[in-house]
């Protein structure tokens, strides 16, 4: 057979499907490749099959260059011209108006983060830089000037996750799908049909099982179209994958009953579920829907007489990983564009029960004027990623291995052909959308390391944790008086975490598990979200993009040069000092006829565009012919800067370097003194300082190790001017105090004169600020007063003696600071105000005086910590 080559012509690859379970004959790969003919030939498409991996790619690889002969010998590469360029890019459309929204995760980086690499007197990119510059200024005005303006809309989002263990439902799960107060189980719900089977068994059913209705009853008519499904796109392929994309009836509506909404009702529900099939089958393949259908069916019985106002709008599954979008019926307009998608992390990438499910949707809301129903509203995409990773502690390289590798996979495919995309459009990850809700099974120490050290999840937002670990839990004798597995650790691995776009605003109302639902060693988790959407017709959002896009697109190719005036070229920032900022304004006018780029850039290779002790408000930015930005220029000391600073030079000065693109570089010094302070410092340096530390003149005046003092001065004057005035305040500790006095109380500590605030002393106000003080300054400290080489030693401690022994092994300094504070907190620990307040303070001086080493490959019993801490203080 011969087929005539031509540049139209196109080759598709795909993984043929096959319909044995039989694993052996499965495991060798089966690829088919489409061949279309493309330009006007009469001739149809040829569809290819073979096992010769080997031979198909030698195959196309001639193809390719075969392809490439083809082409007109008229068609020239002007790539070396640059002057060419303004003639063959098309910048008639506005990234802002791409049919796809912009990569979440890249989006959160700040736009100077994503620039050239660049320094002064070493050139960058100026073309990529402007075009992102660009479009983050664009999106930021659009943001100012349309969307804050504009009339929101909310939408109630409920979100839960759920490792179910391989059961079927056997409980009630309103508390967890509707939100309701845990109770204590009355005893488990009549399941549906579905439930009747063994998890062993699997799928292993016949065909008459598979017309069944989901809620198990009413046999299927397969002749009659379903009137109640939606189009959606065309599924990645998957050889484990079983899909539903469906708005169905339950078997518990009612259409005659007369149901009324309530204000707490969630618009959307997003269930997530893990391991919902255990079966060695299922592990290799799976495609029906049993399981499905049985949980399904509990969660509508979850909701109750509220049932009938929601249907089952999508849904995903992956072997034993569920993903299920519920939402009101009266919402089911808004809701378009359904697409679905899995990818397995398993062997092969289709075995085990590793990997995530998700489902992306637009949310276009009601328009707010009746008289705007003929121009659409800008919708909003949301995304929901249901991922299942990797177990056990020593296991987190690969759960984020498996992270990464899931965001570069999952990828929903476009309803859109890529030959009507705008030349401007770009298709991104499945984070790629203005709210993402991600639900993940992780363990809480690793995945705070991995977010922390921006190994994974980076930019996502989690709500601290104040619920009991969700795993592990036995029926077993083995218990403790909480059910946990005596022999497992408790974690809480089942997590919602999520990001969200500048565009919209979500907060986060609740973060919990239930206990109640017992029928797993997991106990599920939810998290119910407000989202506010602003309402902005799509005709409105385009007119306007349109506009604004005329006034600076094509800045990189115009014929004249930028030009700009910076003042003024000195600032001075005088005293800054910790906690304390101090801000000065940097004016760039813009002087010349086209629109100009800038961004600092730092001096060297090596360098950061600014010093530690200054944040610039706007790293980059843009300004139009005429106009003047003004940029805040802050000199702020955190913690960790005021740590360096103490033990170094007082006098601050440096040089920054404003860049404009396809420009001239300015400069601006900036200086300041720095005053020295008692916080974020060590125990012994404070307790070698001759005096105040504001009065430290030079790092080497402070005292030789054998004339220290026996305990830092600065904590004992707190301590003394609490067992002094303070006892008899209610909230101690536990209530912050006011920012004013904190900040006078500091200051009398760096200069050691005496507090200015003692002649309010009698004011429970006072005593709360002296106290939030000393939590400030013991928390600052460099080091913890107990060092995080004993932290694992003294969690092991199972006595009032050998917690004391244990002090012989601290600093002296050290030893009176502890000795100090805990006979204090004994003190008012017996105070009557005080008496059900004790394990409060133990949980607060516990972080404190017990600090996270974030450094260690393992974490530290909290429990163990706090016991040891009980010891002195009673």
């Amino acid at each position: 057979m011969a087929i005539s080559l031509c540049g139209g012509m196109t080759f598709v690859e795909s993984l043929k499907q096959s319909t044995s379970i039989d694993f052996l004959t499965r495991r060798i790969a089966e690829l088919t490749i489409t061949i279309n003919p493309g330009g006007d030939t009469p001739f149809l498409p040829v569809t290819l099959q073979t096992s010769d991996t080997q031979g198909l790619r030698q195959l196309l690889d001639e193809c390719k260059r075969l392809k490439d002969v083809s082409k007109p010998d008229d068609v020239y590469d002007f790539e070396p011209f640059a002057w060419v360029a303004p003639y063959t890019v098309d910048h008639a459309i506005s990234p802002l108006l791409s049919y796809i929204p912009p990569d979440l995760r890249h989006g959160k980086k700040p736009v100077h983060a994503r620039l050239s690499l660049v320094s002064a007197g070493v050139p960058g990119d100026d073309i990529s830089d402007i075009e992102a510059i660009r479009e983050e200024w664009l999106r930021k005005k659009a943001q100012e000037e349309l969307f804050a303006c504009a009339h929101k809309t909310q939408l109630k989002v409920r979100v839960g996750t759920f490792n179910v263990n391989g059961n079927l439902p056997s409980q009630d799960l309103s508390a967890w799908v509707r939100g309701q107060i845990d109770q204590p189980a009355s005893g488990p719900v009549p399941p549906p049909k579905e439930t009747t089977l063994s998890p062993l068994i699997g799928e292993a059913r016949g065909l008459a099982d598979e017309r069944l209705d989901p809620d198990g009853t009413t046999p299927r008519d397969d002749t009659q179209p379903d009137s109640s499904s939606i189009a959606t796109s065309s599924d990645t392929a998957s050889v484990a994958t079983a899909v539903e994309v469906a708005s169905e009836e339950t078997a518990v509506s009612d259409p005659a009953l007369d149901v009324t909404e309530e204000a707490g009702d969630p618009d959307v529900l997003v269930l997530g579920f893990q391991e919902l099939d255990l079966s060695t089958e299922a592990l290799l393949y799976s495609t029906k829907t049993a399981r499905e259908a049985a949980w399904c069916t509990a969660i509508f019985a979850g909701l109750g007489e509220k049932a009938v106002l929601y249907e089952k709008l999508a849904s995903k599954q992956l072997v034993g990983m569920l993903l299920v979008l519920i939402v009101k019926k009266r919402l089911r307009p808004n809701f378009s564009d359904v697409r679905t998608t899995s990818v397995g992390a398993g062997i092969m990438g289709i075995m085990g029960n590793k990997g995530a499910t998700a489902i992306r949707l637009l949310f276009t809301p009601t328009p707010s004027a009746p008289s705007d129903t003929e121009s659409p509203t800008k919708p909003t995409a949301l995304t929901f990623v249901n991922a299942h990773l990797a177990a056990f502690d020593e296991m987190f390289e690969k759960r984020n291995a498996d992270f990464h590798d899931l965001c570069k996979r999952l990828v929903f495919e476009p309803v859109i052909s890529v030959d009507d995309m705008p030349s401007t459009g770009s298709w991104y990850s499945p984070a790629a959308v203005p709210l993402s809700i991600f639900d993940a099974d992780m363990l809480f120490w690793l995945l705070a390391s991995a977010i922390a050290g921006g190994k994974a999840f980076d930019g996502f937002v989690e709500r601290p944790i104040e619920h009991c670990p969700s795993y592990r839990f036995s029926p077993g004798l083995l218990t403790d008086s909480l059910g946990y597995d005596t022999k497992r650790k408790p974690a809480w691995t089942d997590r919602i975490l999520h990001m969200a776009s500048d565009r919209v605003s979500l907060e986060q109302r609740s973060y919990t598990s239930h206990p109640t639902i017992t029928m797993s060693d997991h106990r599920p988790v939810s998290a119910d979200f407000e989202l506010e959407v602003p309402v902005v017709s799509g005709q409105e959002y385009e007119s306007y993009v349109e506009h604004v896009w005329r006034e600076v697109s094509g800045i990189e190719y115009a014929e004249e040069r930028p030009r700009v005036r910076v003042s003024p070229t000195n600032l001075d920032f005088s005293n800054v000092g910790y906690k304390r900022s101090v801000t000065r304004t940097l004016l760039v006018e813009n002087t010349g006829k086209v629109p100009c780029v800038f961004r600092f850039i730092s001096q060297s290779p090596t360098a950061d565009p600014c010093p530690p002790w200054l944040r610039i408000e706007d790293m980059t930015g843009l300004v139009l012919p005429g106009k003047t930005v003004e940029i805040a220029i802050s000199a702020h000391i955190d913690g960790a800067t005021a740590s360096q600073l103490n033990l170094g030079n007082t006098h601050l000065e440096d040089t920054l370097v404003l860049h404009t693109a396809l420009g001239r570089e300015h400069f601006i010094a900036v200086s300041g003194d720095y005053d020295r302070t008692c916080f974020a410092t060590s125990i012994a340096w404070l307790v070698r300082l001759p005096g105040p530390a504001r009065t430290l003149q030079a790092p080497s005046d402070v005292l030789p190790e054998d004339r220290s003092v026996n305990a830092p001065r600065e904590i004992m004057r707190l301590v003394n001017w609490l067992m002094s005035n303070g006892t008899q305040a209610d909230g101690l500790f536990l209530t912050p105090g006011d920012e004013e006095l904190v900040r006078r109380i500091r200051e009398d500590l760096d200069t050691g004169e005496d507090f200015s605030v003692d002649n309010v002393a009698t004011d429970p106000e006072t005593a709360i600020a002296f106290a939030d003080t000393l939590l400030q300054l013991l928390d600052s400290l460099t080091d913890p007063v107990i060092p995080a080489s004993l932290h694992a030693k003294c969690t092991q401690i199972t006595s009032r003696d050998e917690a004391f022994e244990i002090l012989d092994e601290l600093p002296a300094a050290n030893v009176n600071v502890w000795i100090s504070l805990t006979a204090f907190l004994h003190y008012i620990g017996q105070q009557e105000s005080y008496q059900d307040k004790a394990e409060q303070l133990v949980a607060v001086f516990t972080l404190v005086l017990f600090r996270d080493d974030l450094t260690s490959p393992m974490p530290v019993s909290v429990t163990g910590r706090r016991n040891f801490l009980r010891y002195f203080i009673g």
